[in-house]
Parts: C-alpha cells; structure tokens; sequence
C-alpha cells in the first residue's frame, strides 16, 4: 500500500428542503439522483433532454417535481428563475434590511446545486464550468474530478438516514455494506428510538436551568449522551413514552433518572 493520503469526504446533512434543484439528463441516473432530491424536500427542475424515463414523468404526474423540461440542456437553464437584481456593490455592504430579499433570492431565485447525468463528455465538461463560474455546486456523473458533492448509497427510517460512500472507488462494496445494515436492523424500528431520544433532547433543551453559558449547554449535550447509551437501540426503539414522560425523564437532571430499564419505565408511567 502507498503512502498516498485516502482520499476523503465531508460528510454533511445537506439542507435543500425547498431550494432550487437542477437536474440535467432524464435517464436512469438523472432518476436516481432525482429520487435523492423528492427525500430531501427539494424544489426539483429536470431537463431531460431527448429522453425522459418514464419514472420521470410519473414523478410529474405526482406533483413531486418543481419543472419538467422536455428538450435538450442550455446554458441559460442554470439562472431560469433568476429575476431579482441585488445590487450591493461587496457583501461588506449586507445589512439587516437585506437579509429578507436575499432569503428569497437562495430560496426561489438560484440553484442549490446542479446534477449532470447525460451521456456526453464534451457537454458535462462545459456544464462543470459553467456552474464553477456561477459558483453552483455540481455533480457530474461518472466523473469524480468533476463533483463538489457524491451520492452515496443510504440506508433510511424515516428520519433516520445513514449515508455510505466509497468516495467513488467502488459502489458496489457501498452497497454490500448498506444491505449488511439493513439485515441487523430489519427487526429494530430505529426511528422510533430517534423519536423517543429526540423528544427528550428537545424537552431537556427547554428546561429552564439557572444557567445559560456555555458550560450549561455542554453539561446538557453530555447528560443526553450519558443517558442515550443507558439502553439498547431495541429497548429505545419499543419504549412508550406516556403523557407527561417526558417531564418525568429530565426531572432529576443534572441527576439521572434510574438506570435500570424496568425501573426506567416504571419510573416515567
């Protein structure tokens, strides 16, 4: 093995719920990558050029794409709804009264990122540097100098999502994980266990406690942790919060209410 560094990602949650998504190509690839943006609450525009899947256009029919364009791409595809000049001169010169209209302009004027997905090297290339130049993230297929941002394979409940990604060296070792996670957790309702954990963390987080600085809300993150890692995923995942549960679980807090999971249960009833 080298000495070269393995290459890595930045592996975020990337928000697009309601921002503009572009995706160029109808084929099964523009699909899939279309399929990734309906989970995530996207605002979705595709032109499919001279083929559209007819998944496609089923997703249309359902209402879950923004636009469907049924012709071939064109560079002023990338600033279609762009209409609201905002003239400021540097972004030193932001100020309060800006920040509404700029809002809008990210939320209903500008791509969020671009998807590339047809089947031509010449025109993806001149798609990658037009949106470099616009400062749009992009992702063109099958071409990973040419992507800001990869689609790895995921794993979902609900809220729960897991991402796996070989950063583009072998897909099908993401997929042999993924169905590897898929098998421990078939009879486990993990989203259920993020509900539960994360009502207690909102409830906690409304807590008024004498203190506010920084060391209260570190003491707080570390009581959920603590707490989280008392049970198992499955015992998390079948717990039934009553009404009023969650009152009684940050009761103690800073102390911890009892570790014992019986007691547990009894103890928020």
């Amino acid at each position: 093995m080298s000495d070269e560094k393995t290459p890595g990602s930045l592996l975020l949650a990337w928000q697009v719920k309601d921002k503009h998504c572009l995706v160029i190509g109808g084929g099964d690839v523009g699909l899939s990558r279309v399929d990734h943006m309906i989970r995530a609450n996207a605002k979705i525009t595709v032109v499919t050029g001279d083929k559209t899947h007819p998944e496609l256009l089923e997703r249309h029919k359902q209402g879950k794409l923004h636009k469907l364009i049924q012709r071939d791409y064109e560079p002023l595809d990338l600033t279609m709804y762009e209409k609201t000049p905002l003239e400021l001169g540097s972004y030193k010169n932001v100020k309060k009264e800006h920040f509404e209209k700029i809002a809008h302009l990210v939320e209903n004027e500008h791509f969020a990122c671009v998807c590339c997905c047809i089947d031509d090297p010449e025109l993806s290339t001149e798609v990658y540097f037009q949106c470099k130049y616009l400062r749009i993230p992009v992702n063109i297929a099958d071409k990973p100098p040419m992507c800001d941002f990869y689609f790895g394979l995921m794993f979902s409940q609900d809220a729960l999502q897991i991402m796996i990604s070989t950063n583009g060296k072998l897909p099908r070792l993401s997929k042999m994980i993924k169905d590897d996670i898929s098998k421990k957790f078939s009879n486990i309702r993990l989203n259920d266990a993020v509900d539960n954990l994360g009502a207690i963390r909102a409830r906690l987080r409304a807590k008024k406690v004498p203190d506010t600085d920084l060391a209260s809300i570190d003491a707080r993150m570390q009581w959920i942790k603590t707490l989280t890692d008392f049970f198992s995923l499955e015992q998390w995942s079948v717990l039934e919060i009553p009404e009023g549960g969650l009152d009684k679980v940050i009761e103690p807090y800073p102390e911890f209410p009892p570790r014992d999971y019986d007691e547990f249960k009894k103890f928020i009833s």
